[in-house]
């Protein structure tokens, strides 16, 4: 185990402690702010009833789906925009106007034309991922060394060649940065789409639970987010590790 990790676990232990002790010691009250053993103990009984798995899959299943639609397009249009000077002159507007806006706030749009299902929850995650991965994706093609471009086109490489072995690999870093960016916005939107127009999923149990002013379940919900936040960090740090061999990280 790296002096990385032991600082990560340190900050994540030390922070637990104190809050633990802050509450037993009656310095926080457990209405608003409940300890963290009691959180763990609501967290493993809604484990057993099954109705954190069920909600967690819910969501999960709507997560991954757009994120998977949003990612792929985004960064097949960053490639080519980033590449192709009028294929960026074509999306540049879009990007300017579409990227600013609030995803929650095509939320209603999407409702009327999608309906009540999962489809209208799934598109604004997709859109909310299209566009952070577009842009670092585009921004990773335009940081290329143009020496490097040059070399291989001075080397006899065809446009496959240079984009497969230049552009792609040196894109990369930047892509996986938009993905976990990409990722964390799925999350937000999940939530924000689960709280209307739904009856399962992550987001409704958090929500419901609020409306109950059920603390230790809010918690719960909050907890159960930010693991699913920490899980899918890792996996894509772990996956640009592998994709990206060339990248040197100090401990």
């Amino acid at each position: 185990m790296t002096a990385s990790h032991l600082r990560k676990i340190a900050s994540v232990l030390g922070l637990l402690v104190a809050w633990q002790l802050l509450v037993q010691t009656g310095r926080l009250s457990e209405l608003f702010l409940p300890a963290p053993l009691s959180v763990l103990a609501t967290m493993w009984d809604m484990t057993r009833s099954g109705q954190l798995p069920w909600a967690v899959l819910v969501s999960l299943n709507r997560v991954v789906q757009g994120f998977v639609y949003g990612a792929a397009v985004g960064v097949f249009l960053g490639l080519l925009a980033g590449a192709i000077g009028w294929i960026e002159d074509l999306l540049d507007p879009w990007v300017a106007a579409v990227y600013p806006i609030p995803k929650s706030a095509l939320f209603p749009l999407f409702l009327l034309w999608f309906g009540l299902g999962d489809p209208s929850k799934i598109a604004t995650i997709a859109i909310g991922v299209l566009f952070l991965v577009l842009v670092n994706t585009m921004a990773g093609v335009k940081s290329i060394n143009p020496v490097l471009l040059k070399a291989a086109h001075d080397l006899g490489a065809g446009r496959l060649q240079t984009f497969t072995k230049v552009i792609l690999p040196g894109a990369l870093p930047s892509i996986f940065t938009g993905l976990r960016l990409g990722a964390g916005m799925a999350l937000i939107l999940v939530f924000i789409t689960e709280i209307e127009a739904t009856k399962a999923g992550l987001g409704f149990l958090l929500w419901e639970a609020f409306q109950l002013l059920d603390t230790k379940q809010v918690f719960a919900g909050v907890v159960t987010f930010g693991l699913l936040g920490v899980a899918s960090t890792w996996l894509l740090q772990w996956l640009e590790r592998v994709g990206c061999p060339w990248i040197q990280r100090s401990n």
